[in-house]
C-alpha cells in the first residue's frame, strides 16, 4: 500500500495541487505581513481566513483526480480488477491527504519560523486553528474526489470551486446574528493581538472538517446506495453542526489569551511592563515610558510604575467597550497603549499599520496627566491634551492616534488652554493639573477644562 501511495504522489496531481494551494494561501499572508508582524495569534487568524480561497481549490483538485479514470479511458480496466473498491480508492485519496496536510503544516511552520526569529510571541494554542483546518482541507479534497468519480465531466472541477466561493459569499449576506454566516471560511477579525479562537469556534470548524471528511470518505469508498446516503447525511450533519456550534457576532469567536497578555518587565526602575505579545518592543519603548513617568512626577502622588493596557474581554469593535463610569486603576500604576487606541484589524489598518513612535508613546501617557487609559469614559479631549502638553512643556502634544491634535480648531483650543494655565503661578498650575488628573481618575468628566482655566467652558 505504501508503494502505491508513493506512486500516486508521483503520478497524480497531488503535488501540483499542493503547490497551487501553498501559493494561493501564502501569497495573501505574505502580502499582508505588516499586519501580523511578530504577532503569532494574528498570523493564526490570517491562515484560517485564507481557507476561503484554498478550500474551493482543494475541492476542484480532488475532482480532477477523481475523474482521472474517465479522462484516461481506464474505467473498464480498473473495474475489471478483483481488488475491493476501498483498495482502489485508498492510494489516490491518501496522496491527496498527504499533499494538503504538508501544505498546511509548511505554511504554519514558515510563519512560526519568521515570528520566532524576529522575537515574536509563540505558543501552542496559536497552532490549533491550522491543525483543525487540516481536516477541512482533507475533507474538501476527498469530497471533490468522490464527486469526480461520480460525475467525471470536464466542467465539474471549476463548477465545484465556483459553487464553494459563491456559496460563502452568499451566506455573508445573511443577518448579522444569523448562524448561516458561520458557513463562510472568511472569518471576522480579532480586535487585539492577544485574542485567540475560543473552543466553540474551533469545535465548529472541526465539525465542518469532520463532515467533509466522513462524507467524502463514504462517497468515495461506498459502491452501493447505503454508504452514499450515509455520506450525504454526514456532510449535512457537519455543515449543520458547524453553523450551530460556532459563535455568532463580532468578537464572539475570540477570547483573551492569558499567556499572550502575561506581563514582561524591563530591568531597572521605574518599572515598565508590556504584554508578552509586545515583548519585542520593550527595549525600544522603555526609555519613552520612563520619560513620561518623569514628567508625571511633577505632580503629587504621581505613579511610579507603568504597565501596558490590557483588555479584560475580547473586543466587540465598540470604541467605548472598555470605558465606563468605573475606573480600573492599580495603585501607583499608570496604563499605556503600544498600539493605536482600540486599533482593530480593519481593511485600512491592514495596509497602513506602522509601529508607534517613542514620542507618541510618551505623549499618549502624559495625555490627560496619565488618565486616558484608566477605564473611564473621558470627555473634553482639549482639556486632556492641554494637561499633557503642559507636562511636556509644549503647546500641543505630538500626534496620537485617535486624538484631535492635528485638527486646526482643536490645536488652537489646546494652545489657548495651555497658555492660560501657564499664566498662573507655578504652584497654582501644579494644583490645577493635579485636580484634573484626580477628577479624570474618578471618572468625573464634566467640564474638565474649567479645572485648568478657572472659567466654565461655553
Amino acid at each position: 500500500m505504501i508503494h502505491a501511495i508513493r506512486t500516486e504522489l508521483r503520478r497524480s496531481n497531488a503535488v501540483a495541487l499542493a503547490v497551487l494551494l501553498f501559493v494561493t494561501g501564502a501569497l495573501p499572508i505574505a502580502a499582508l505581513a505588516q499586519s501580523w508582524d511578530r504577532q503569532w495569534l494574528t498570523f493564526s487568524f490570517m491562515q484560517a481566513s485564507v481557507q476561503f480561497f484554498v478550500v474551493p481549490l482543494a475541492l476542484a483538485g480532488g475532482a480532477m483526480l477523481g475523474r482521472r479514470e474517465k479522462r484516461t479511458r481506464a474505467t473498464e480496466l480498473i473495474g475489471s480488477t478483483g481488488r475491493p473498491r476501498w483498495q482502489k480508492v485508498t492510494p489516490p485519496a491518501t496522496a491527496l491527504a498527504v499533499a494538503v496536510t504538508l501544505v498546511q503544516l509548511l505554511t504554519l511552520g514558515a510563519g512560526a519560523a519568521v515570528i520566532g526569529a524576529t522575537g515574536g510571541f509563540l505558543n501552542a494554542g496559536g497552532a490549533l486553528p491550522a491543525l483543525v483546518d487540516v481536516t477541512v482541507l482533507i475533507g474538501a479534497t476527498w469530497l471533490g474526489f468522490a464527486a469526480g468519480r461520480a460525475w467525471p465531466a470536464p466542467l465539474l472541477p471549476p463548477a465545484l470551486a465556483t459553487v464553494a466561493l459563491v456559496g460563502q459569499v452568499a451566506v455573508e449576506s445573511a443577518g448579522e446574528n444569523s448562524s448561516l454566516r458561520n458557513l463562510t471560511l472568511m472569518l471576522p477579525p480579532p480586535g487585539f493581538p492577544w485574542e485567540s479562537f475560543t473552543a466553540e469556534a474551533l469545535l465548529g470548524r472541526l465539525a465542518l472538517g469532520a463532515g467533509l471528511l466522513l462524507g467524502g470518505l463514504l462517497l468515495s469508498f461506498g459502491g452501493s446506495w447505503r454508504p452514499r446516503v450515509a455520506g450525504v447525511a454526514a456532510l449535512a450533519a457537519g455543515v449543520l453542526l458547524s453553523a450551530v456550534v460556532t459563535p455568532v457576532g463580532l468578537g464572539a469567536r475570540y477570547q483573551v489569551n492569558t499567556a499572550a497578555q502575561r506581563l514582561v518587565c524591563a530591568d531597572g526602575a521605574p518599572q515598565v511592563c508590556v504584554t508578552e505579545v509586545h515583548a519585542y518592543q520593550l527595549r525600544t519603548v522603555t526609555p519613552a515610558v520612563r520619560r513620561a513617568l518623569t514628567m508625571l512626577a511633577r505632580l503629587p502622588g504621581a505613579p511610579t510604575r507603568a504597565v501596558e493596557w490590557r483588555a479584560d474581554a475580547p473586543s466587540t469593535f465598540d470604541a467605548a467597550q472598555f470605558r465606563g463610569r468605573t475606573p480600573k486603576l492599580e495603585p501607583g500604576t499608570v496604563a499605556f497603549r503600544l498600539a493605536p487606541d482600540n486599533r482593530m484589524l480593519s481593511t485600512a489598518d491592514l495596509f497602513r499599520f506602522s509601529p508607534v513612535s517613542p514620542d507618541a508613546v510618551t505623549a499618549s501617557i502624559v495625555n490627560g496627566a496619565g488618565t486616558t487609559a484608566n477605564g473611564c469614559r473621558l470627555g473634553d479631549r482639549v482639556a486632556l491634551g492641554a494637561a499633557g502638553a503642559w507636562l511636556m512643556d509644549v503647546d500641543v502634544l505630538p500626534p496620537i492616534h485617535g486624538e484631535p491634535f492635528d485638527d486646526g480648531t482643536a490645536r488652537a483650543e489646546i494652545t489657548a488652554t495651555v497658555r492660560a494655565l501657564r499664566a498662573r503661578p507655578a504652584a497654582e498650575q501644579v494644583r490645577r493639573v493635579t485636580a484634573l488628573r484626580d477628577a479624570a481618575n474618578a471618572c468625573r468628566t464634566d467640564d474638565l477644562r474649567s479645572i485648568l482655566t478657572g472659567e466654565p467652558t461655553v
